[in-house]
């Protein structure tokens, strides 16, 4: 079964988006070496996720793991320009999943510009709109 590439988590009590402006030094490319996945898949996204285990009442840091997002290309195309016609005349794509090691750290501390925008879940769908504040 598929699922929308969409962040989630249990509860979702807060969700948004994040964009990424490059990377120095690493990228999707460098991650997929080190990845699980078999020939014939090309990367396209990255999913970072993780969990804090609070359950044996002792605090520990939280994990973060790595995921390279990967099309097949039988399917979709090898390349970016056989990718970008492929999503032209498609109006979804599937990726599939292949664990990456990856420190976060690392991964963080090369990256060029990050912002990250989470929104409370108590907003519902409503768009919300960040305003200057007027003195």
């Amino acid at each position: 079964m598929t699922h929308p590439a969409k962040a989630s988590t249990q509860y979702g009590d807060l969700t948004g988006t994040i964009s990424i402006d490059g990377f120095n030094g690493l990228t999707i490319f460098d991650l997929i070496k080190s990845s699980d996945k078999p020939a014939g898949y090309w990367p396209i996204g990255l999913r970072i996720y993780g969990l804090a285990n609070h359950r044996t009442g002792q605090e520990q840091s939280p994990r973060l793991s790595a995921r390279v997002l990967c099309v097949d290309i039988e399917q979709v195309g090898r390349g970016p320009d056989e990718i970008a016609e492929y999503v032209r005349t498609h109006s979804e794509i599937h990726t599939f999943e292949f664990d990456a090691e990856i420190e976060i750290l690392d991964l963080f501390a090369k990256l060029k510009r990050l912002d990250v925008v989470l929104i409370s879940r108590i907003v519902g769908n409503a768009e919300v709109r960040i305003q200057p504040v007027q003195d």
